[in-house]
């Protein structure tokens, strides 16, 4: 180690960006994963019976609006043309997700016009949220309410959300739910305003791969952070990955996260399309994905007839376990930050990235351009 300038902890997409720019600039970097493999939580492989690329850790779609992030990425792979469209299941009938003007009209069996059905569910929104006694929304179930209506808000938000965070909606706070993207046009597109968007045509870690893949970096799988940092040479610099808690034992106690666990299958039929979400409650997933459907270049995957499934169930985390995303609010981000003082004085020379170091949930984009603005930080 004494030859690296850094050390990178944790080989996802975050730490890949940083350690090939690192190394880019003349600097020697070691990067380490307690996991045998790279790529983080985006980490895919190619089944070799079907040839399906699967997502190991769930759907994982490219979407960006910043044309620097899309310029650095497509450096080290080709994208497909996917775009990301998902329904969700509602007492057996699907309808299109995020709601648009086709979702309303079928919950409520009507052929109403965007105008028409823009006035009815203000007028619906306000009605409940009058009978209900709603004026200043406290919680998440009461915004909800306020900003759709009980019906809306009950086929397709109290039930996945509950099952998301395990708690009643009422529980959860009404900060959450800032806004709710509601469309009054037939425009399905998850990610609408995604100017750039697609699957890498090779898999998200041969993309990982080739980031990494430079005389300045070294790579070591299946190493934990721990079982290093008593050896580490005076100077190297550290970008820590990795959850802050474990990192200094939960001195503080844990930190609030939430968990997923998936159950994988090769079914003869498969969904239909890439990703349905569960509204209901007694479905106890709340997602289940169809792998092929990502590879719209390769027609012969998609129309064969087999697919790879997985269902997608949230978890209570317990320490020790892989931690997936903050439980964000006020009392976490206060304990986060105590954290943070408590991380300079035990290591002054670390600095804390990617979704978990920075107990932020960013999507890929912005973990690619959180990092970069490190680098440029780091080489000041």
């Amino acid at each position: 180690m004494e030859e690296n300038d850094y050390l990178i902890v944790g080989a996802g997409i975050f730490g890949a960006t940083v350690a090939e720019r690192l190394a880019v600039a003349e600097k020697k970097v070691l990067v380490i994963d307690r996991r045998e493999h790279l790529a983080g939580n985006i980490y895919s492989y190619t089944d070799d019976k079907t040839g399906i690329e699967v997502h190991k850790y769930g759907s994982h779609i490219f979407h960006t609006e910043l044309d620097e992030v899309w310029e650095y990425i497509t450096k080290f792979t080709d994208f497909n043309d996917y775009v990301h469209t998902v329904d969700t299941r509602h007492d057996g009938k699907l309808y299109p997700m995020p709601i648009n003007l086709d979702t309303i009209n079928m919950l409520y069996n009507t052929d109403m016009s965007a105008e028409e059905a823009e006035i009815f569910v203000a007028e619906e929104a306000e009605k409940d949220a009058k009978r209900l006694g709603i004026s200043e929304p406290k919680n998440f179930e009461e915004k909800g309410i306020s900003l759709v209506g009980e019906k809306l808000y009950t086929a397709f938000l109290k039930n996945y959300t509950e099952k998301q965070w395990n708690t009643s909606a009422k529980n959860l706070s009404a900060d959450i739910l800032k806004r709710i993207p509601v469309r009054f046009s037939h425009d399905n597109r998850y990610f609408m305003t995604a100017k750039h968007q697609g699957i890498p045509k090779d898999g998200y870690t041969k993309m990982v791969e080739k980031m990494l893949d430079h005389e300045n970096i070294e790579i070591r799988l299946g190493v934990d952070f721990k079982d290093l940092k008593n050896e580490l040479p005076e100077g190297i610099k550290i970008v820590y990955c990795g959850q802050i808690d474990e990192l200094l034992d939960y001195k503080l106690g844990v930190l609030p996260w939430r968990s997923l666990k998936f159950e994988e299958e090769k079914v003869e039929e498969g969904l239909g399309e890439a990703v349905i979400n569960e509204a209901d409650a007694e479905v106890p997933y709340t997602r289940t994905h169809d792998y092929k459907f990502y590879q719209v270049h390769q027609p012969e995957v998609v129309k064969q007839k087999k697919s790879i499934i997985a269902r997608e169930y949230p978890n209570d985390y317990e320490k020790g376990g892989e931690a997936y995303y903050p439980v964000d609010n006020e009392e976490s981000r206060g304990l986060y930050q105590k954290y943070v003082k408590l991380c300079k004085e035990c290591y002054p020379g670390l600095v804390l990235g990617g979704r978990l170091g920075a107990y932020q949930y960013w999507d890929m984009d912005k973990a690619i351009y959180n990092a970069l603005k490190l680098v440029t930080e780091l080489l000041k």
